[in-house]
């Protein structure tokens, strides 16, 4: 039981890897070196020398040797586990860069600004392909989740930071057009890469201070179909307690509850704010079979406490409970 879950977490990280380096690997080869445009990251590098080599050795090749350094990095910060995805993912990157060579050759794109959009995209997909299922495929890879494991920022983000200064290299060594045509590409590669793991989905956390928090919270859960949950606070100038409603909802019902809630109460205090990733019953695959939703559907708090109760006897039936948890109960 304990080897399940990494062994499941390994299985989706090779298949994500498979899936998201073919991607990438057609997105460079159909739309990136036709136009003799560069890429981000260890792959630009490789573009370059690729270029100023005029073909000597293969792409695959280049990117196999440029990423010997990034492996002993993935082994000294990331642990044994991320070296051997990254292993993976780097010999995997490599060998699919150069079996989808002949696409280069089909001239898919005329204009070199249509064919960076498409790079971009194509590169963006593959990565947050590659980055949602937890692999990845060498690079400056590792590098961006040793920056996001010490920093908490975006990877899509931190990619696009390192790869300003690559494309800086190229712009001297190539020409400042290819450069200024992968600007757009590496920009757009970031931004798909980031919805990608974030989800295309967007969320939003609404807060409601309401001095009727029960009927808010009946009215989100019948009108609204959502769960909430009510916190306690309390007015920094009256020193009033005030109880504050949080609820997570989709684009298109803020419209609906805002309009629900100035209905049931004009002086109703509204923030609607972006949630950039939302994990949990409702929104994920995680679920206890409709335990859970009972408990954000409910604002009693003695049907609170029964739902919770339910919740830990389904997760004692399924095993997620520790077994000293259970002796203890």
């Amino acid at each position: 039981m304990s080897n399940k879950p990494k062994y499941l977490s390994t299985v989706k990280a090779i298949l994500h890897i498979l899936v998201g380096a073919l991607v990438f690997a057609v997105g460079v080869q159909a739309f990136i070196v036709p136009h003799k445009l560069l890429s981000g990251g260890i792959s630009g590098l490789t573009l370059i020398i690729y270029y100023v080599t005029q073909g000597a050795l293969s792409l695959g090749m280049i990117n196999f040797l440029l990423n010997l350094p990034v492996l002993y990095a993935a082994w000294r910060w990331l642990g044994g586990w991320h070296l051997g995805i990254t292993i993976f993912g780097t010999v995997l990157m490599s060998i699919l860069i150069n079996l989808v060579s002949p696409l280069a050759e089909l001239g898919l794109t005329q204009n070199p600004i249509i064919g960076g959009i498409l790079g971009g995209l194509f590169s963006g997909l593959g990565l947050g392909i590659v980055y949602r299922g937890g692999g990845n495929t060498g690079g400056i890879d590792p590098i961006a989740l040793i920056i996001r494991n010490r920093f908490g920022l975006q990877i899509g983000s931190i990619l696009f930071g390192i790869n300003m200064m690559i494309l800086i290299i190229g712009a001297i060594v190539i020409n400042i057009e290819a450069a200024a045509t992968t600007l757009i590409s590496t920009y757009l590669s970031a931004m798909v890469t980031n919805k990608m793991i974030t989800g295309f989905n967007q969320r939003k956390a609404m807060f409601i201070i309401s001095y009727k928090p029960v009927t808010i919270c009946n009215l989100i859960i019948d009108k609204i179909g959502r769960g909430a949950t009510i916190l306690n606070g309390e007015g920094a100038y009256t020193h009033q307690p005030k109880q504050v409603i949080m609820v997570v909802v989709s684009l298109l019902q803020v419209a609906r509850l805002k309009a629900a809630v100035e209905a049931e109460d004009p002086t109703a205090f509204m923030v609607i704010t972006d949630a950039a990733e939302v994990i949990g019953t409702g929104f994920s695959a995680r679920s206890t079979n409709g335990v859970v939703e009972r408990v954000l559907q409910t604002c009693d708090p003695v049907k609170t406490a029964e739902a919770e109760q339910m919740i830990h006897e389904v997760q004692m039936a399924r095993n997620e409970i520790p077994v000293e948890n259970k002796k203890e109960k």
